[in-house]
């Protein structure tokens, strides 16, 4: 998978932007677009560790093959740098989302979405075809599929789910922020070709 064509989902992922003009012009420099979570989308995060363990190997097409065991054929996206992946799930996920090995950025959170054209490194790309609507996320039940005989890291035998957790889901304070506008005495940090980001005060 090498290239993408895909422009309805370029157009689904900002349809609910309050500003999708500065997610396009963020595409246009090659850069991830910082998206709310939440609206279209939220994102449980995945260690890059347990993905390449389940996968028995760091080969892409590993990776993509140990994706399709559990169901999954698109909307994830794999941050090298930081070595997270993010399988995009339907809005409500982490409202439900109790598994304490896993983290779920659901409203409130923001998450950085290559262009849909973007299929290769370096830097935030799509592993897996980008969703042109909600019909094309995730399930969570499959995230959460448990591998039988995988073991988990650290020589535990048995089952493992599809994912780990490494730090908290990241929350804005309130009032809810819309978009990337942020209220007098809070600042956003993003840091280029990185996945996440969170509004703090200062």
């Amino acid at each position: 998978m090498n290239t993408f064509a895909h422009v309805p989902a370029a157009r689904w992922l900002v349809s609910r932007e309050t500003h999708p003009s500065v997610a396009k012009e963020a595409w246009a420099r090659d850069q991830p677009a910082v998206l709310r979570t939440g609206l279209h989308f939220e994102a449980v995060r995945l260690s890059a560790d347990l993905v390449h363990h389940i996968a028995r190997s760091t080969d892409r097409d590993a990776v993509e093959r140990a994706f399709a065991r559990a169901g999954i054929d698109g909307a994830v996206i794999v941050d090298p740098p930081r070595r997270w992946y993010y399988a995009l799930v339907p809005p409500g996920t982490a409202e439900h989302w109790a598994d304490p090995e896993g983290a779920c950025l659901g409203p409130d959170c923001y998450l950085g979405v290559p262009a849909a054209h973007r299929a290769d490194p370096p830097g935030t790309h799509w592993l897996l075809t980008p969703p042109d609507g909600e019909e094309a996320l995730c399930a969570a039940g499959d995230v959460r599929r448990p591998r039988v005989g995988t073991g988990r890291r650290k020589g535990a035998r048995g089952v493992t789910t599809a994912f780990s957790r490494k730090g908290a889901d990241i929350r804005a304070p309130r009032p809810r922020l819309r978009s990337c506008s942020i209220p007098p005495g809070f600042s956003v940090t993003v840091k280029r070709r990185t996945t996440e980001c969170s509004s703090r005060s200062i």
